[in-house]
């Protein structure tokens, strides 16, 4: 009898410790998946719709439009993600862009922080989107 408690024991806590081990795979699905999105959004000149990314409560003011002759010409993921807590991510990219207006080559870092909302199941943007200037 107490033979099999243990086996039960050690078979529940197996399931259990999947069930923790599933839901972080979702969670780093949803983190790929979330910056794979935002960054075609910001690599094909969207920047005004990736504020839809941003926590509606980090704070901040609403950033200027974007100019419509922004032409984003690359975007390269430098560092990240990097999970700094298990709900809290930083990526590190290098955007190049140029205005039709004026055709200089001009380069951004966009040092963003990623938060992981519990309640929406989804990974919000807490840096700011970057300004094109």
């Amino acid at each position: 009898m107490v033979k099999r408690v243990v086996q039960l024991s050690l078979v529940l806590l197996l399931v259990l410790s999947g069930c923790k081990t599933m839901d972080e795979h979702k969670q780093v699905s949803a983190l790929e998946d979330t910056l794979r999105r935002y960054e075609g959004t910001i690599r094909w000149g969207s920047v005004d719709s990736a504020q839809g990314f941003r926590n509606i409560n980090a704070a901040g003011d609403p950033p200027p439009p974007v100019r419509a002759d922004l032409r984003v010409t690359s975007y390269e993921v430098v560092q990240g993600p990097t999970m700094l807590d298990e709900t809290t991510a930083v990526q590190i990219a290098d955007i190049q862009y140029t205005f039709d207006e004026r055709p200089v080559l001009r380069s951004i870092v966009d040092q963003q922080v990623w938060k992981y909302d519990e309640s929406k199941k989804l990974w919000q943007l807490q840096s700011p989107v970057p300004l094109f200037k």
